[in-house]
């Protein structure tokens, strides 16, 4: 009897020795299975102590001590498993809580920086030299999220031609003035020029997707619909110029949109070859504030209205009949 009430303790503290590893190999693969199916940005980089209030396992999580959680994410950190990143702003005091941000926005600010790090990516290699590893390393995130939201690398890279042109198209919006046409033109010129300068990516970008002879930005509806305002607003300006009398009535949309675009395209996407013949410095900021009013000059005086055609409008041309054929 009092061996058997000697060894009674040490029984049960065996077996709760062997409910706590088998407690803790449950949660090691709950854990490790958040991981490997990627099921949200908060679970990426982050520690189990971060990830709990996201995705707390089953009851048996409340029997586990809080101290040993820490150890559960350095030993995910010790074997590969990514830097912690959380995107998390400084607590309010020192020792308090930390105010972290909702799921939703950190996974935005995530796919964010995926996206930024992409067009650097794409503009200096081109889609065939890309890859996707150096992304994910200067978004600071892992491979797999970059497959999580965008599948495969061609739909990162046609995810990428709509950013760019995305990021051109919002602010040309503002110049729609259908009160004063000319002058929305002329700020919408300048802008336009000032954003290919300012954005050399963006004539890489497209100079490659040239070279590809436009195989991706074919396939993607939504370059489509991110360009299909461009085209508007144009349209829009020059409809309301011709409406009042101050813009011709030959001139089409398309042939406006081309003409700003070349220009501003032509001199950025040249500037170290032409700057060689030319010996000067294309970037500098006199010749890019003389270039800018240039093209304004081009587009305005090829609008302004004329006694005379200097020729007639294509579309208005009439088509030559065939001659008869002879008897």
């Amino acid at each position: 009897m009092r061996a058997a009430a000697l060894h009674a303790p040490a029984g049960r503290s065996a077996q709760g020795a062997r409910g706590r590893q088998l407690t803790g190999a449950l949660r090691g693969f709950w854990y490790g299975h958040l991981r490997r199916i990627g099921c949200c940005a908060a679970c990426q980089g982050l520690h189990a102590r971060e990830c709990k209030p996201a995705h707390a396992p089953p009851a048996a999580s409340t029997t586990r001590s809080e101290s040993t959680v820490p150890e559960r994410s350095s030993s995910a950190a010790r074997q590969g498993r990514g830097t912690a990143r959380t995107d998390e702003p400084p607590s309010t005091a020192q020792g308090g809580p930390t105010r972290k941000r909702p799921r939703r926005e950190r996974s935005d600010l995530l796919e964010t920086r995926i996206l930024e790090a992409a067009v650097e990516e794409f503009a200096e290699h081109g889609f065939a030299g890309a890859r996707i590893e150096r992304v994910s390393a200067a978004a600071g995130t892992v491979d797999r999220m970059l497959y999580y939201y965008y599948g495969n690398k061609e739909r990162l890279y046609q995810a990428v031609l709509a950013k760019i042109y995305e990021d051109m198209i919002d602010a040309q919006r503002a110049f729609v003035t259908p009160d004063d046409p000319v002058e929305g033109m002329r700020q919408l010129v300048l802008h336009s020029w000032d954003h290919y300068r300012s954005h050399p990516h963006l004539v890489r970008l497209l100079m490659n997707e040239n070279l590809l002879r436009g195989k991706h930005i074919r396939q993607s509806p939504q370059v489509e619909r991110t360009t299909l305002p461009l085209v508007q607003t144009v349209a829009t300006l020059l409809e309301s110029g011709q409406a009042q009398g101050v813009f011709r009535r030959d001139v089409s949309s398309e042939h406006v949109l081309m003409t700003i675009m070349s220009l501003g395209f032509f001199y950025v996407s040249n500037q170290y070859t032409c700057a060689t013949w030319i010996g000067a410095d294309l970037m500098s900021r006199p010749r890019r504030t003389a270039w800018g009013e240039h093209i304004c000059d081009v587009v305005l005086t090829m609008l302004a209205q004329r006694d005379t055609p200097v020729r007639a409008p294509a579309a208005s041309k009439a088509r030559r009949k065939p001659a008869a054929p002879k008897r």
